[in-house]
């Protein structure tokens, strides 16, 4: 089962690798999902990560172990702790991590999109959302991303992807 720990945002990387180092025991993954995004720099396109969800490092443990994982947690890093609903120690919902883990594969890296868009429907062809047909929250075509939101622990979380639309066509109605 995945569980979270929140952190600010831009420290995930710092926080996951303490709590790997300092906390984590054999057979409990500590990870971020990584989103792979491209930018222009002296008018050539390249690639980078960043985290997917900014401020959430994510624990992959057998649900008996989570109080314990908890208190070492809280032990030898004083500011972290699993996220809980009224005080209790909750995963995220089995859906979730079945989506997230279609869409960042065994490595948690969300690899760059690219699809064509019908008036205001997006249909994704290529990369971790390929087969992803919906509304986008915003789209920069010049930047090549879009923001979407995706399910959480129970909300809707409005995070920004790498997507290249190829192609802009209208249904002509």
């Amino acid at each position: 089962m995945w569980y979270v720990i929140q952190t600010l945002k831009g420290r995930e990387r710092k926080v996951a690798e303490a709590v790997r180092r300092d906390v984590a025991c054999e057979g409990e993954k500590v990870f971020i999902i990584e989103n792979e995004m491209q930018y222009k720099v002296k008018g050539e396109w390249i690639k980078d990560r960043k985290p997917l969800f900014a401020g959430y490092v994510f624990v992959e443990l057998e649900f008996e172990r989570a109080e314990e994982f908890n208190n070492r947690l809280r032990t030898k890093l004083h500011t972290f702790r699993l996220l809980d609903i009224d005080g209790v120690i909750t995963p995220i919902r089995p859906e979730e991590e079945e989506y997230l883990l279609r869409l960042g594969g065994e490595e948690h890296i969300i690899h760059h999109s690219a699809g064509f868009r019908v008036d205001d429907i997006v249909e994704i062809t290529s990369g971790s959302f390929q087969g992803f047909r919906g509304k986008i929250n915003k789209l920069d075509r010049h930047n090549r991303r879009a923001k979407i939101c995706l399910p959480l622990l129970g909300k809707n979380i409005e995070v920004e992807i790498g997507l290249e639309i190829v192609k802009n066509t209208t249904s002509g109605r």
